[in-house]
């Protein structure tokens, strides 16, 4: 499967589960479920952001992972509860595809703007 083809079953996943959502939302049938996190108006960006501070759950998570935290250094190093903590990775979990479709999409922007991706390779 080529990268474009997943980045559209991938579009289409998230297109999906926003329809879905806005369906519930709509018949009054969603109660808030994220104590943590909050809707932030973006251009295109449509994933939750962590309550008081810059911070979309991707980021979190991906911090987290590249950190190698458990929940529990998580809370203690990035200053958050611990709940938030568990509440990120629930709902990293179930928007998933989301969350990629975003990093695939900010990396093809920053790559348009001719930012490079990869740091380059220092001399030896």
């Amino acid at each position: 499967m080529t990268e474009i083809q997943q980045m559209h079953t991938q579009l289409t996943e998230a297109l999906g589960c926003i329809e879905h959502l806005e369906h519930e939302i709509k018949n009054g049938t969603v109660l808030p479920r994220w104590q943590y996190f909050v809707v932030r108006p973006h251009r295109w960006r449509r994933q939750l952001s962590v309550k008081g501070r810059n911070m979309s759950v991707g980021q979190l998570v991906n911090t987290i992972r590249a950190n190698r935290y458990t929940p529990e250094q998580g809370s203690d190093e990035l200053d958050l509860p611990l709940a938030a903590i568990q509440e990120a990775l629930t709902y990293y979990a179930e928007n998933r595809g989301l969350i990629e479709m975003e990093a695939c999409e900010e990396r093809r922007r920053v790559s348009e703007r001719g930012y490079p991706l990869e740091p380059k390779d220092r001399p030896r």
